[in-house]
């Protein structure tokens, strides 16, 4: 297979070559399509389908994220947190670079690779790591509350990533919706200190909002789906090298670990990380990034439900008030970046392919 030219550099032919191996004795052996360089054509909406199909497929992916809190709560309580991350990144890019090879997917180029990159090390490696360490010291319905804002950061990074000039109110709702985070955390923690966990809970938030919006503008490219399939790949070798130092210097021990804690480590990994985006994309496909993108808020509301569902947290009135307050904020804000949107000169424009 051929490599792009790449002098002084050692990265990216060995990224060619192992992939080029790997998928070449698969291919003798199984008899599937190899992966190719050619450039990937732009993402085509897709027509006919009725559209409770479209609601149907993002509501699923968005009910398959609402459990990540309560899951990664649950699984803290036996394994290592940092363990856990490792593991969830590494299981969900094993699983897609097995499909990247039986689907036959193009190896995008050097370029989009390290957008890849870019966004995978926020919603791969720094989101889970951040998450999954606070979310050993603070509820997940506290989480739910601080992830509000998650939606409202997105669009900022896709503002700030796409170039464009919105109006003045969307950077007022910004500030608001962050200094009403702040408000809810200083209330639960009693105005004493910040709390390490809350800033956790942020930067993994903040991490995490980069990479969709890396993610989005990518989407337009090459489809969402193949997306997080190629950033899961990207860092693959990260996670699987940082999955085996870490675990044999932390001394993972297996023999007594009860069923619920494996259960929600898989669920992490194969629902949380891999198969929810397969649903959330497949709806923004059939239906429109813009449109489908707003059932993302119901997320928090769906994720403390789960958490006093599974884990029976207690749902008390400051929960309820600040999950209510952070979302009409993020809302609003939405809707003033809509109508004020307007691309700077010279700029690519940010609407999906499929709807200019």
């Amino acid at each position: 297979m051929p490599c792009a030219r790449t002098e002084g550099k050692l990265f990216w032919p060995i990224f060619c070559k192992t992939v080029s191996v790997l998928v070449g004795d698969s291919s003798e052996r199984w008899r599937v399509k190899t992966l190719s360089m050619a450039p990937a054509g732009p993402t085509i909406l897709e027509k006919g389908a009725p559209e409770w199909k479209s609601w149907f497929f993002t509501a699923l992916g968005v009910l398959c994220f609402s459990f990540t809190f309560p899951m990664t709560r649950l699984s803290v309580r036996t394994f290592d947190p940092v363990l856990v991350a490792l593991i969830r990144g590494a299981g969900a890019g094993l699983a897609a670079f097995v499909y990247l090879v039986f689907s036959g997917s193009r190896i995008p180029n050097r370029g989009k690779l390290v957008r890849l990159g870019s966004a995978a090390i926020g919603m791969v490696v720094l989101f889970p790591i951040f998450i999954s360490i606070a979310l050993k010291y603070v509820p997940a319905t506290h989480a739910s509350v601080l992830g509000s804002i998650l939606p409202l950061a997105t669009a900022m990074f896709g503002v700030l990533r796409g170039r464009e000039l919105v109006s003045r109110s969307f950077w007022i709702f910004a500030v608001l919706g962050t200094v009403l985070i702040g408000l809810f955390s200083g209330y639960r923690s009693g105005f004493h200190s910040i709390d390490p966990a809350d800033v956790l809970i942020v930067a993994a938030f903040v991490a995490c909002s980069y990479g969709y919006a890396e993610g989005a503008l990518l989407a337009r490219e090459m489809g969402g789906w193949l997306v997080i399939c190629w950033a899961l790949v990207t860092v693959l070798p990260l996670e699987l090298m940082a999955l085996i130092s870490y675990g044999f210097l932390s001394g993972l021990r297996i023999g007594s670990v009860p069923p619920e804690a494996w259960g929600s480590l898989f669920y992490l990994t194969a629902i949380s990380q891999f198969i929810g985006f397969f649903f959330y994309y497949k709806g923004l496909a059939l239906g429109g990034i813009a449109k489908m993108s707003q059932v993302q808020l119901l997320l928090p509301f769906l994720a403390i439900f789960a958490a006093h569902w599974l884990l029976g947290e207690a749902v008390d009135g400051t929960v309820i008030v600040g999950v209510l307050a952070i979302t009409a904020i993020v809302v609003a804000g939405r809707k003033s970046a809509s109508a004020g949107r307007r691309p700077k000169v010279g700029s690519v424009s940010t609407a999906p392919v499929a709807e200019r």
